[in-house]
């Protein structure tokens, strides 16, 4: 599996948060780790971003982030770089949510354009087993449903 890099230099991301759930996650951390978050750096490199919650807490000036999950560098990637359309997609299928046919239907693609692997990336996890990501031995994304009431793409 090759690793995947993007780099966000100068972007505005006081108000962005994680969009993901992530099996690792460090959001409920947050206040126990920060005492030893270094008070200064010139750039914030991360080997596994995940959900990113160290990232937007931190909030760098500078980043280079890594993951060996393309699907999840892909989503990063188009989050830079194409916001708006990743949202106007999701809204659109805001009222699939709670659709398991839907749902199974979406698990069985795989799109070869990267926004709609994006697209797919985040509809998954919003709506997957309590947000796990776990692929089988052919690279196969396997969550089930996850019933989850009505939650929000973004």
């Amino acid at each position: 599996m090759s690793l995947g890099q993007t780099t966000f230099d100068g972007k505005e991301l006081s108000d962005a948060k994680p969009f993901l759930k992530w099996a690792g996650g460090k959001g409920r951390l947050l206040d126990k780790l920060s005492k030893f978050f270094p008070k200064s750096y010139n750039r914030y490199f991360e080997p596994f971003i995940g959900g990113g919650a160290v990232f937007f807490y931190l909030n760098p000036e500078k980043a280079i982030i890594n993951d060996l999950n393309e699907e999840l560098i892909n989503l990063y990637n188009i989050i830079k770089d194409k916001p708006e359309e990743l949202m106007k997609k999701l809204d659109n299928l805001q009222a699939m949510v709670n659709d398991k046919d839907f749902f199974l239907d979406m698990r069985s693609k795989e799109p070869a354009d990267s926004l709609e692997r994006a697209v797919r990336t985040v509809f998954l996890n919003r709506t997957c087993y309590n947000g796990m990501y776990r692929v089988n031995s052919d690279g196969k994304f396997n969550v089930p449903f996850g019933d989850m009431g009505n939650p929000r793409l973004f």
